[in-house]
C-alpha cells in the first residue's frame, strides 16, 4: 500500500526550472547588491585606488538604483505569492505573514533609526566644517602670507625710492667717474639686502649691474610695466609664481634711465602661500556645492540604505518560508487526518531541526492511528462475522431464543422467537427484555 506524502514536488520539471532559474537568480542579485552597496561606500571614503570622480558616483548611483529596482522587484514578488496563499487560506499563512511582517519592522525600525542619526550626523558635521570659524581661519591664514608679502612690497619700494634720490644726487659722480659710482651702486645693494640692482634704459638693456655675491642673477622681467614708473611712484613686481619681489623706478635726470631691484623672499613662504590660496579656493568651491554635496551623500545613503533593507527583508521573507514549510505540512496532514485520512505522512528534513523532530513524531502518530484503526476494523469485521453465523446457526432452530447483555438488553432475536412474540428483531435490539416480554419481568 503506498502512503501519500505531503510536500513533494509533483513536477520534477518546474522543480529544477526553480532551482536553476529564480532559485539561483535571486541569491546572485543580492549577494551582488550588497557586494555593490559595500563598494560604492569604500570608493565614497576614500579606501580604495578608484577617485570618487563625478562619472564614478554617477555610475554607482545608476547601478545601485538597478539594484534597488531589482530587489523591489523580487520583494514584491515574494509579497504577492504570501499575500495570495493567505487569500486562498492556505495552510500556516497566517503565520507566515506574521513572521514576515515581524523581520520586515526588525529590518526596517533599525535602518530608520540609522537614517536619522546619520542625516543629524551629516548635517552638523558639515555646519562645523563650514562654520563661521572655520572660514575665519582659512581666510585669515591666506591674509597673512599676503601681509607678509605686502610688507616686502613696501619695503623694497621706500628702498628704490630712497636708492632713486640717492642717484639723483650723484649723477655727476655717474657722468664724471663711473667706477666710483659702480662701487657706490654695490654698497647700496648689499647695505638694503638688494642683489638685483640694476641701472636699465627703457628697452630694459642694462646699462649697469651690482655685483653681489648671492649665487644667484637677478635678470629684469621681459613683462614689467617699465613705462608707467615715474621717479615718484615706482611700478612693483610681484608674480604669483616667483620667490622674490621686485621694482622700477625712473631716475630723474638720467636721460630715460630707470633703477630696477629685487629682493628674495623666504620660498617657504611662497609655497604657503600658493598653498594656502588652492586651499580656500578649494573651501569655498566646496561651500558652493555644499548642498550638492548633501543631497549626493543623502542619495546614496538613501541607496546603499534600501539595497540593503530590501536584502534583509527578502533573506527574511524567504527564513520564514524556511521556517514555516514544516508547520504548513504539519497543518495539512491534520486537515488530512480529520477527514479520516489516517495513512498520511510529513516528509522529514533532518536539516529542519526540532520541526524534523515533530514531523517525525506527528508521522509515528498517525501510523499508530492507522494501526489502532485497522485493529478496530478487523475485530468489527471479525465481531459481524461472528454475528452472522450465530443468526444462520439460530435461525434453523424452532425454538424462541433470544440474547440478553449484562444489562438484559436485547441483542439477539431469532425467527422463532419473532413468530412466538408477534415483534421484528430490529424493533427489540437494545431494549429491556421485560418491556419486550413483560411477562419476564418476575423471573428476572
Amino acid at each position: 500500500m503506498m502512503v501519500p506524502t505531503l510536500g513533494q514536488p509533483e513536477d520534477t520539471s518546474t522543480s529544477t526550472t526553480r532551482v536553476f532559474g529564480f532559485g539561483i537568480f535571486a541569491p546572485t542579485v543580492v549577494v551582488l547588491s550588497l557586494v555593490s552597496a559595500l563598494a560604492t561606500f569604500l570608493i565614497l571614503m576614500g579606501l580604495t585606488p578608484i577617485v570618487p570622480t563625478h562619472e564614478v558616483v554617477i555610475g554607482l548611483l545608476a547601478f545601485n538604483a538597478l539594484a534597488v529596482a531589482v530587489l523591489t522587484t523580487m520583494v514584491g514578488r515574494e509579497i504577492w505569492r504570501i499575500a495570495r496563499a493567505r487569500a486562498r487560506g492556505r495552510a500556516a499563512s497566517r503565520l507566515h505573514v506574521r513572521i514576515v511582517s515581524l523581520f520586515a519592522v526588525v529590518a526596517v525600525v533599525p535602518a530608520i533609526l540609522v537614517a536619522a542619526v546619520a542625516s543629524l550626523t551629516l548635517d552638523r558635521g558639515l555646519d562645523r566644517w563650514f562654520s563661521i570659524r572655520t572660514q575665519e581661519i582659512v581666510s585669515n591664514a591666506v591674509q597673512v602670507a599676503q601681509a607678509y608679502v605686502r610688507e616686502h612690497a613696501l619695503n623694497i619700494r621706500g628702498d628704490v625710492l630712497a636708492m632713486g634720490n640717492d642717484f639723483t644726487r650723484l649723477k655727476p659722480v655717474f657722468d664724471s667717474d663711473r667706477e666710483r659710482f659702480r662701487q657706490i651702486l654695490n654698497a647700496q645693494a648689499a647695505l638694503r639686502n638688494l642683489p638685483g640692482a640694476v641701472l636699465i634704459e627703457r628697452d630694459l638693456k642694462v646699462v649697469e649691474r651690482a655685483q653681489v655675491n648671492t649665487g644667484r642673477e637677478y635678470l629684469v622681467p621681459a613683462n614689467i610695466a617699465i613705462a608707467e614708473a615715474t621717479p615718484e611712484q615706482p611700478i612693483i613686481y610681484l608674480p604669483s609664481d616667483a620667490d622674490f619681489v621686485g621694482a622700477v623706478v625712473k631716475l630723474k635726470d638720467f636721460n630715460d634711465l630707470y633703477l630696477y631691484v629685487a629682493r628674495p623672499i623666504d620660498p617657504r613662504v611662497i609655497g604657503y602661500l600658493k598653498t594656502t590660496r588652492e586651499t580656500l579656493a578649494d573651501y569655498q568651491s566646496l561651500e558652493e556645492r555644499r548642498f550638492g554635496v548633501q543631497v549626493a551623500f543623502a542619495l546614496m545613503y538613501a541607496v546603499i540604505t534600501l539595497i540593503v533593507l530590501l536584502s534583509a527583508v527578502w533573506v527574511g521573507i524567504n527564513f520564514s518560508k524556511w521556517l514555516v514549510a514544516p508547520i504548513r505540512r504539519l497543518m495539512s496532514a491534520a486537515d488530512h487526518v480529520a477527514m479520516g485520512n489516517l495513512d498520511v505522512q510529513v516528509p522529514i528534513y533532518r536539516a529542519e531541526g526540532d520541526l524534523a523532530a515533530l514531523g517525525e513524531t506527528f508521522n509515528k502518530m498517525t501510523a499508530e492511528l492507522s494501526n489502532q484503526r485497522a485493529d478496530l476494523l478487523g475485530a468489527r469485521d471479525q465481531i459481524d462475522a461472528r454475528r452472522r453465523f450465530t443468526e444462520a446457526v439460530l435461525s434453523g432452530v424452532g425454538a424462541g431464543v433470544i440474547g440478553l447483555d449484562f444489562d438484559k438488553r436485547v441483542t439477539i432475536l431469532n425467527r422463532s422467537a419473532e413468530r412466538l412474540l408477534g415483534v421484528q428483531e430490529i424493533d427489540t435490539l437494545t431494549r429491556p427484555l421485560a418491556e419486550v416480554v413483560p411477562e419476564t419481568a418476575a423471573l428476572l
